[in-house]
């Protein structure tokens, strides 16, 4: 009589056998304990930023021969540099920046180098009577601060330039440029472009997640290869393929140590949720009301978080399913390293892929790699995170990603059931697709 072979039963007893062994492992309390505090510590890291900065002052020299040349200098940069954030009072407010003159050059120089200043703007007048402005600092600097001196240089010499016309000229003081920055790709929220603070969060957070990503999907494949090979190497498969069907033992694995990552998964953002949604509240204890404007970490929204699970879940089952066929073809967990390293160059590919995507790079290659897998789950999660991604490419990626799992499914499961009874041979390509070949 033919053995019978109902898919979930087996495979939901397999299920919660993995589930239970790996949520109760102490590898698993350990990472899970660190995967929360790092999550923590993200979420509260700007008010932590703002906290130091509350208390920074950051002092930048001007150093020119010509008294007009130096006062002017100062006002301008200090206009541009000491801008008082929206609803802080006067009282409240402490600038950030201190603009003054330096008599001695070499003795701003020797304050650069110690780091008691950081920058010194040296302005002198070339025979033409252009003004030449050289801003000095150590290694790069800040970029921001470096745009907004080059700003005040700008004004500096339309100052100069006008100071020249005849006293009865019909101007008015100079007044600086309102600037702003668009991006036609930016990502939105209801209809409107969210704001640079949130583009910013969005990036941080989109490095935080692809991590996340590309460290779950190793870690769970592994542990689905390893468990294969510990059994196969035990003899306990021997036991376990007579009871149940190669394709309840593959389906029963993923499931489990996919359901330990989904709880893994939950242990992490809910308390991360929490945080952000008392974040204003936690600001305003620590900061003051006057320094808690601009604090939470925005930009994280239940779409994204959803986003990252869609794909968490996808990007985990098609990688574990192809990391359970290569552990059930190796015959000591010792050569579990060999046949898995090709596998971890890719996830590694599209980790490097992704992180292509969050700095704004790739052009159309890093748009075709959010659709095609095994790259889509982490270069679209990260083209989800800082750009603007249409309906139909999203629908596209996870679509193909589905169409993809269920190929890998079968073909996984014809390796599986041929490899996990197959001992004392090498690993190897050409031994792998010929036992796949004689499994079908």
């Amino acid at each position: 009589m033919a053995r019978r072979d109902p898919l979930f039963p087996n495979a939901g007893i397999v299920a919660r056998r993995e589930y239970r062994d790996k949520v109760r492992s102490p590898f698993f309390i350990a990472a899970t304990v660190v995967l929360i505090g790092i999550a923590l510590m993200v979420t509260l890291a700007p008010i932590a930023i703002r906290y130091l900065d509350r208390s920074t002052v950051t002092r930048i020299a001007i150093v020119s021969a010509e008294d007009n040349l130096a006062l002017s200098a100062i006002g301008i940069t200090d206009s541009l540099l000491n801008i008082k954030p929206d609803g802080v009072a006067d009282a409240d407010w402490k600038r950030p920046f201190v603009i003054e003159r330096a008599d001695d050059p070499a003795v701003a120089s020797a304050e650069l180098a110690n780091g008691t200043v950081a920058g010194i703007m040296t302005i002198s007048r070339l025979p033409s009577g252009q003004i030449d402005v050289v801003y000095t600092t150590n290694n790069i600097g800040d970029t921001a601060r470096n745009q907004m001196v080059g700003f005040a240089a700008v004004g500096l010499g339309i100052v100069d330039w006008t100071s020249s016309l005849p006293k009865d000229a019909n101007i008015g003081a100079f007044q600086n440029p309102a600037f702003r920055l668009e991006a036609a790709n930016a990502p939105t929220e209801g209809g409107t472009t969210i704001s640079p603070q949130a583009f910013a969060s969005r990036s941080f957070l989109g490095i935080v997640f692809v991590v996340l990503l590309f460290m779950t999907v190793i870690i769970y494949g592994m542990w689905v290869a390893t468990g294969v090979a510990a059994e196969k190497s035990s003899r306990v498969m021997e036991l376990m393929i007579s009871a149940a069907s190669p394709r309840q033992l593959l389906t029963g694995k993923v499931v489990g140590i996919g359901g330990a990552g989904i709880t893994q998964y939950l242990a992490i953002v809910v308390p991360a949720l929490v945080v952000l949604s008392f974040q204003d509240q936690i600001a305003e204890a620590i900061l003051g009301p006057a320094w808690a404007t601009g604090t939470p970490l925005v930009g994280l929204t239940p779409a994204l978080l959803l986003g990252y699970g869609i794909f968490f879940l996808l990007g985990f089952t098609f990688f574990a399913l192809i990391y359970a066929s290569i552990g059930s073809f190796v015959s000591r967990p010792d050569d579990l390293q060999t046949l898995s390293l090709p596998i971890s160059f890719v996830a590694i590919a599209g980790y490097l892929a992704a992180i292509v995507a969050l700095s704004g790079g790739g052009g159309t290659w890093t748009t075709v790699l959010s659709i095609l897998p095994p790259f889509s789950p982490f270069v679209m999660l990260a083209r989800l995170m800082v750009g603007s991604v249409p309906p139909w490419q999203l629908a596209l990626s996870i679509g193909i990603l589905i169409v993809s799992i269920v190929f890998v499914a079968i073909v996984a499961t014809r390796m599986y059931a041929a490899g996990v009874l197959l001992y004392g041979q090498r690993p190897g390509v050409r031994a792998f697709i010929a036992a796949a070949r004689r499994a079908g």
